[in-house]
């Protein structure tokens, strides 16, 4: 009787044993090969169509900052923020550059242009990752009305704009680049083909396969995670600030016909959008709530603990000077206390740190082709500059000393610029 009973135990401990056995194989070969199997290599080509008024110039300063951080090229015309003001981007754009001239390879395009996938593929070649980034219409025209100061093209107010028949001076662009459908204007859609239905569609259709990312401005955190997964990035490549703000009061309220008027007029980019949008969430869910939620917080965490290091204070533009100091009027800065070069990139103005990027990147085709480092700015991308303070004109360098000469340039950049020049590469992360 005893024997009996103590053999359905003995089996039982058995099968228990052998339950447990399987089970802890299990989990070691699976952490096996979780430790062996090999992490994503960071992205380090990245094409950013620059949308007007879409957050871009946020997401534009993340990715000049890594270019910085890891030392790698951008493609940049010889001054100005464009790389194509009102037509599409061909490389002869930068053909007078001292990094063209020396043959230098390049990483990132992230400048305002109206886009030309064929080019953009052959300046930066095979690898690259394609972004972009979108935002409700209505909240770009506005945007655009207001930064752009439109109503001094149109003489009359965005309300009026809006309910007023789109004839004459009302059915054209605002100084030949802004308005209607800006979106699809940057993607390269013509004026002509905006009421064609079929051929906005296929406009979109183009994008949907030429890029591999496109984010939403309304979930700008959000997009940023999906960048940073899409890229293989560090949490510390995204940190970021709302640049380029504008302060509360420059917005312009509509009224609710208003509204209904523009949503109709930009009806094209709400087809873009609104496309963009339902592929972007259910991205979104794809990635999942709760790995979101951790990529979020991680983040979140990340943007406050480098504030706080950098000690950045958000200000008004009219109240920043020398490289903080920013294009336009109405919107909003930051300055750093701190000296880390992290801190200073986040405070930068868009042309101040473009500016800074050319001197080294001229230092670094310096050491490729000593005879490159002269040049002409091309005229297509030169800006029409309100007086702000900057030294935004285009600069000639002739002789290494005369590098050195941008008063933006601290001293401790120029004798790193020097360094440079003599061979050796000092522009680590640190």
């Amino acid at each position: 009787m005893l024997k009996n009973s103590i053999m359905p135990r003995r089996r039982a401990a058995i099968v228990y044993l052998a339950a447990t056995l399987v089970l802890l194989f299990v989990y070691f070969q699976s952490a096996k090969n979780s430790y062996f199997e090999p992490k994503c290599e960071k992205v380090k080509k990245v094409a950013y169509l620059k949308t007007h008024k879409c957050a871009s110039t946020t997401v534009q300063n993340i990715l000049l900052r890594f270019a910085l951080e890891n030392e790698l090229n951008v493609v940049l015309p010889a001054s100005g923020n464009y790389l194509g003001r009102d037509r599409k981007y061909q490389r002869f754009m930068i053909g007078n550059t001292p990094w063209e001239r020396a043959g230098l390879e390049y990483n990132i395009f992230c400048l305002h242009t109206i886009w030309n996938q064929d080019e953009v593929n052959k300046t930066l070649g095979e690898g690259a990752v394609y972004i972009t980034m979108l935002r409700d219409p209505i909240d770009v025209f506005e945007s655009l009305w207001n930064y752009a100061a439109m109503h001094t093209y149109y003489h009359m107010s965005l309300e009026k704009f809006a309910r007023s028949p789109k004839k004459g001076l009302l059915s054209q662009r605002a100084f030949g680049i802004l308005g209607r459908n800006q979106m699809l204007h940057d993607m390269g859609l013509t004026e002509k083909s905006m009421d064609n239905i079929e051929l906005v569609d296929r406009k979109i259709e183009q994008v949907d396969q030429g890029f591999d990312l496109v984010l939403i401005a309304e979930r700008f955190q959000e997009s940023i995670v999906l960048m940073k997964d899409e890229l293989c990035w560090d949490v510390s490549d995204v940190v970021n600030l709302k640049l380029n703000a504008r302060q509360e009061h420059r917005k312009s309220s509509l009224s609710d016909e208003a509204r209904q008027a523009l949503e109709e007029y930009l009806e094209a980019d709400y087809r873009l959008y609104n496309h963009f949008k339902n592929k972007f969430n259910k991205r979104i869910i794809e990635f999942g709530e709760k790995n979101m939620n951790q990529e979020l917080d991680k983040l979140n965490k990340e943007n406050k603990k480098t504030k706080a290091t950098c000690d950045l204070q958000e200000v008004k533009n009219e109240n920043l000077e020398g490289e903080s100091k920013l294009w336009g009027k109405g919107v909003l800065g930051y300055v750093a206390k701190s000296e880390l070069p992290v801190c200073r990139y986040m405070s930068m103005a868009e042309m101040s740190l473009l500016d800074y990027i050319r001197k080294i990147q001229t230092a670094r085709a310096n050491l490729t082709n000593p005879t490159s480092i002269q040049v002409e700015p091309e005229e297509n991308n030169k800006l029409p500059q309100p007086n702000t303070g900057l030294n935004v004109a285009p600069f000639s360098l002739q002789n290494q000393e005369g590098l050195m000469g941008n008063k933006f340039i601290k001293t401790a950049d120029m004798e790193k610029i020097k360094l440079m020049l003599k061979g050796v590469q000092p522009f680590s992360r640190g």
